[in-house]
């Protein structure tokens, strides 16, 4: 609930408390945890207004002349549009589309219910009707919707964060360096080379095959990393923001460079391929760049044909995204610092946004070696 307003405490911005003594605290106005501020008000109070700039969107205003109750449906669609990543950039195009399946399916149950009256025995019978870990993602999306209708006065409480979270045993398995140097053995050169590139810079699928020519400089491969996830079951991802790191070019990241131009096909990505015809897809900026939905269904394929993990099917197949997994336990087996290259956030969501958004690049280095005695 909003605080209320009196003589002490009005001009006071929103979600900022006094905390002990003349500390300030920050409270998010999402997912309801509180950040500290410091002790300065002047400070205190410029970076909240700066994170509610970018946490908060203003409510229909249409809803507040008419005075009505706000419907869920309209709600969730206005959360939706307004909805953005914690650095404050635009959701990724398959989380986006991901929250939208969600939330078509369920205001076929709320979408004409005003959005203060639906009850935790609504939102459990809902959860309830779901797989484990559809209902596990559901509910996070449907905790911050309720966290952002909280903070605008809407409703009285959250009965989406009362629910008990499902548990959600992981069946996805982990590779293994004989298993993907098996899966490697039968791949395409263009994908031995993602599976390459993915090892030493422990970078996600998505930025992988975003990766240009021109994202090399003075030495250095600048990723700007494009996804972050609110998945519990990945132990390797933050909820900070996605990392800004340029990667010190060694000789073995150079030498996998030097193959992907081995090919002479002249292509602005780092990871491309000469298809045997060329289509028009409107998805792609280039006709030899590599999506990531084919670069899954290819790794997928390639699994099968290279019967790498016999005694596995189904979901438990680990998928490119597991590559990343083994590279980090690979660099933290060598007494390498894995988190920065990976673009993991160590500082806490109000010192970055008090930077004021300014990009600072982090130096890193390629901490391994590959694993395969074919790679020359």
């Amino acid at each position: 609930m909003a605080r209320p307003r009196n003589k002490g405490n009005k001009d006071i911005p929103t979600n900022l408390y006094r905390g002990d003594g003349n500390a300030w605290r920050y409270r998010h106005p999402v997912t309801g945890k509180f950040h500290s501020m410091g002790t300065d008000k002047n400070k205190a109070f410029q970076a909240a207004r700066k994170l509610n700039e970018i946490l908060i969107f203003e409510v229909d205003l249409v809803s507040k002349v008419l005075g009505g109750g706000v419907l869920f449906g309209s709600f969730s669609d206005e959360y939706l549009m307004n909805k953005r990543r914690k650095d404050g950039r635009l959701l990724a195009e398959n989380t986006l589309n991901t929250y939208k399946i969600h939330l078509n399916r369920i205001k076929t149950y709320w979408g004409d219910k005003p959005i203060d009256s639906i009850t935790l025995l609504m939102v459990n019978q809902y959860l309830d009707s779901l797989p484990p870990s559809s209902s596990v993602n559901v509910r996070s999306l449907l905790c911050n919707i309720f966290d952002v209708a909280m903070s605008k006065g809407l409703c009285p409480d959250n009965p989406a964060r009362i629910t008990l979270k499902r548990s959600v045993t992981k069946q996805r398995k982990r590779h293994t360096v004989e298993g993907l140097k098996l899966i490697r053995q039968h791949a395409p050169v263009w994908l031995q080379n993602a599976i390459d590139l993915a090892m030493l810079t422990t970078q996600r699928r998505t930025d992988i095959v975003n990766m240009r020519w021109t994202d090399i400089r003075d030495g250095f491969l600048y990723v700007a990393q494009q996804k972050t996830t609110n998945d519990a079951l990945d132990e390797f991802e933050t909820l900070e923001g996605a990392g800004y790191i340029r990667i010190k070019i060694d000789d073995e990241l150079q030498k996998v460079l030097d193959r992907c131009k081995a090919d002479n096909v002249v292509s602005p990505f780092i990871i491309h391929q000469n298809p045997k015809r060329k289509s028009s897809n409107k998805k792609k900026e280039h006709w030899t760049q590599i999506l990531p939905l084919y670069l899954s269904e290819e790794f997928i394929r390639i699994v099968y044909l290279s019967n790498a993990y016999p005694n596995l099917k189904g979901r438990q197949i680990p998928t490119f995204h597991e590559i990343r997994a083994l590279a980090i336990f690979l660099h933290k087996k060598m007494g390498k610092s894995a988190q920065a290259l990976a673009g993991h956030s160590t500082k806490n969501m109000t010192e970055h946004y008090e930077s004021g958004h300014e990009i600072i690049w982090n130096d890193v280095d390629v901490g391994i070696k590959l694993p395969f005695t074919d790679v020359t």
